[in-house]
């Protein structure tokens, strides 16, 4: 397996962009399992080959395919990814209300969805341009160059109104505090303050805060050696009033409890993985 995160190289494009990464598997790569991506606030544009399939599960009843580069967008949902034996992807990882900002979407309408047709989002998102990029996987920051150019062309048509100024101010006090009373401290009523965030979004307030909480558990349970755990204190620690809540909470977010989990340990924050260790990640950043 190879795979690297970067972060942009422009503090510009950092304002829409979180990382860059890279995720590549052989077919003689062995032990994985069929990876589940938890509730994310993010979008992805993934870059793959042209001729590459790949395959995506919403629920029993939603499933759909891309060939080649394509968007997923953020989502209230656990999403199975179905991957074939080969695996190239590399990805851009938005913050979150960058598809309302760089291409005009609603949140609430794109929530739960994925597009292929790209050309539709932005003239910039041409097939052949972005799978040209795949050349340059090897290099972190070369990547970074060429891909920060294709965001910085993205930026010059981006909306900038009040709500996404807005929320952007309430993401970051949400990173810093509980979002109870957030709305004092911006000089707005809550309900301005709730339209702006799901417009922009396509997330509640709570939703998004339930989202970063599960983040943080889920990297915590991943790094756990065994099953014996106090789930009780965890749920303490994790913000729920009590164990049954946090596996209510579990079962309404992911279909499973953390019994469950903890047998496969399939889930990932990310479609890049993200549950590495720091020793982990830097090991990976060497790409042969």
């Amino acid at each position: 397996m190879k795979t690297w995160k970067q972060a942009p190289l422009s503090l510009d494009i950092a304002q829409w962009v979180e990382c860059y990464w890279l995720l590549e598997f052989a077919p003689n790569d062995s032990n994985r399992t069929t990876p589940v991506l938890l509730p994310n606030p993010n979008a992805h544009l993934v870059i793959t080959p042209e001729n590459t399939i790949h395959h995506y599960r919403y629920n029993e009843d939603n499933s759909v395919s891309f060939t080649g580069p394509h968007i997923l967008m953020p989502t209230n949902r656990s999403l199975t990814l179905l991957d074939s034996s080969n695996v190239l992807r590399l990805g851009v990882k938005f913050r979150p209300g960058a598809p309302y900002g760089l291409w005009g979407l609603d949140g609430k309408q794109i929530l739960n969805s994925s597009f292929n047709n790209l050309l539709h989002l932005h003239p910039q998102l041409h097939t052949a341009h972005l799978t040209s990029m795949l050349t340059f996987r090897a290099d972190p920051v070369e990547t970074a160059k060429h891909l920060d150019l294709l965001i910085s062309r993205m930026m010059e048509h981006a909306r900038i109104d009040h709500y996404v100024q807005l929320t952007q101010k309430a993401l970051t006090l949400i990173e810093q505090q509980p979002t109870t009373n957030i709305e004092l401290l911006l000089g707005c009523s809550r309900r301005t303050l709730e339209r702006a965030f799901v417009k922009v979004t396509g997330l509640t307030i709570k939703q998004y805060e339930i989202m970063i909480r599960l983040d943080k558990l889920f990297i915590f349970l991943y790094q756990q050696p065994n099953h014996l755990l106090n789930w009780a204190e965890i749920a303490f620690r994790f913000g729920f009033s009590d164990q049954p809540h946090l596996i209510r909470q579990l079962k309404k977010t992911i279909g499973t409890t953390p019994g469950n989990y903890l047998n496969t340990r399939n889930l990932i924050i990310d479609i890049y993985g993200d549950f590495e260790s720091p020793t982990q990640a830097m090991n990976n950043q060497s790409i042969s």
